[in-house]
């Protein structure tokens, strides 16, 4: 037992003293050697010494290439041998094997032992600069100026006006290349991306300009209003395709106004194709001839000057309506036909007055008009009833003369009873007529009365008597 004892006892301490000396050796070998697994940068130095390590990052320096990456697939390399790269050591990697101490080379397998590569690098500036200078995407003819994002025209397609992304280019800046590539080399990077060094000349304006955005919201907020008028029973629509022809757009100040001479016109052209008010009209009398009736005051007329001021409201707001325009006078129907079925027809030359509501004739009468052979003849024309009253009095030079229904519709012209004529009709207005108004039996006026309203059209015409072989007939 005690044999036993004794051999363990010297086995331990062989076995102590045996790796004492593996550990005396390696501390005695890692004061001159580098860890293993020490590496310098990209180089694997463990188990080198320090002049080795040297001589690797010498001979690496010498093999390297810089890439360098541009915009749109560009791309050029620098090679050491082309600037004249070497490497400076300084005592840098000395240093580095001066902070592992040979005998706790055992840290190295819990400890961290790369190294940042401790590169100082010489090169000959006049040949970077003519490597720089000979570069592909570097010459002023292989590169492209950048271009500020912008508002698009308007599309009339899209309805709408868009941002077009500005145009970074390719154009770069050398002396900031030139900067990042001496900084590249410092540190023997083996790629430089100038976009992300910053190389490059930018463009004044992106797309996420707020400015630039909000001068494209006004724009788009203008053209898209939309006005349906119903402009006396003609639809006609005002949208982005006509809106975007009158803007005032100042694109390096990002300003847009509305042109309201343009609109204006454009009211005016509707106001001409439109309104009736003072044109000559096409009408079918009481016995079925088509004549034609001299103006009046009766017809559609837009005020234009209100009109204009309420559509450019409407484009600045970017809103949607549909309504009429705003007029200066209105007729009793919609559309080409403005009298429509309702109406007072005055035959001056046969001394004949018709009332016809909703297309029925509802009273027929003779009466006396205007006194010829004064020159008080009644003017033809359509009107439209200026308004009605019972129990006025008729005053002009020399008379005063009260009646029990007044209509008037042209000035001071207007059809009213007469109870003191006995007689109507026939050529008594040659010389024994009216002021110009139309005298109508009392029973007559008060149907006439009845029936019409302010604005009620009515239409005085003369014509050419037929002759009495010929036979003209009319609608009941």
């Amino acid at each position: 037992m005690e044999k036993k004892k004794k051999i363990c006892f010297v086995g331990g301490i062989a076995l102590i003293c045996i790796l004492f000396v593996i550990y005396l050796a390696f501390s005695l070998f890692f004061v001159n050697h580098f860890y293993f697994g020490t590496v310098i940068g990209s180089i694997s130095c463990g188990g080198k010494t320090a002049e080795e390590a040297e001589q690797m990052i010498a001979e690496w320096a010498n093999e390297y290439v810089l890439k360098v990456q541009g915009r749109e697939g560009t791309e050029a390399t620098l090679t050491a041998e082309e600037i004249g790269l070497r490497f400076l050591p300084e005592d840098a990697v000395h240093k580095i094997a001066e902070e592992q101490n040979g005998f706790f080379w055992f840290s190295c397998w819990w400890r961290d032992v790369s190294y940042e590569i401790p590169i100082k690098v010489a090169y000959e500036e006049t040949l970077l600069e003519e490597r720089l200078e000979g570069m592909f995407l570097l010459q002023e003819e292989n590169m492209r100026k950048p271009q500020d994002a912008y508002v698009s025209e308007y599309d009339a397609e899209k309805g709408g006006y868009f941002i077009i992304e500005e145009d970074k280019g390719t154009y770069l800046n050398y002396e900031k290349v030139k900067e990042a590539v001496i900084q590249a080399m410092k540190e023997m990077d083996e790629i430089l991306v100038l976009e992300e060094a910053g190389c490059y000349e930018d463009a004044g304006v992106s797309r996420d300009d707020e400015e630039l955005i909000r001068f494209c919201s006004r724009l788009n907020r203008f053209v898209s209003a939309k006005v349906v008028y119903d402009w006396h029973g003609m639809e006609e629509i005002v949208d982005g395709s006509l809106i975007h022809k009158w803007l005032k757009i100042d694109r390096g100040n990002y300003f847009v106004g509305i042109d309201a001479e343009a609109v204006r016109e454009y009211v005016d052209s509707l106001s001409r194709k439109h309104d009736t008010y003072g044109k000559i009209r096409k009408f079918q009398t009481h016995e079925g001839k088509e004549i034609y009736v001299e103006p009046g005051n009766y017809g559609w007329r837009v005020n234009r000057k209100k009109e204009t001021e309420r559509l450019i409201k409407a484009i600045r707001a970017g809103r949607y309506e549909e309504r009429e325009p705003e007029y200066l006078f209105t007729a009793n129907a919609k559309g080409e036909n403005d009298i429509g079925d309702s109406y007072v027809e005055i035959d001056l030359t046969k001394q004949e007055l018709y009332l016809y509501i909703e297309g029925r004739l509802v009273t027929k009468s003779d009466f006396v008009s205007g006194n010829v052979s004064r020159g008080f003849t009644t003017p033809n024309g359509v009107y439209g009833l200026t308004y009605k009253t019972l129990n006025a009095t008729l005053r002009g030079q020399g008379y005063a003369t009260p009646v029990n229904y007044w209509m008037p519709f042209n000035g001071n012209i207007g059809m009213h009873d007469a109870g003191w004529r006995r007689e109507f009709g026939g050529d008594i207005y040659l010389r024994n007529g009216s002021h110009g108004c139309i005298n109508l039996p009392p029973e007559e006026a008060e149907k006439i009365y009845e029936h019409v309203y302010k604005g009620f059209p009515v239409i005085c015409y003369t014509h050419e008597e037929e002759e009495s072989n010929e036979q003209s007939h009319g609608p009941d």
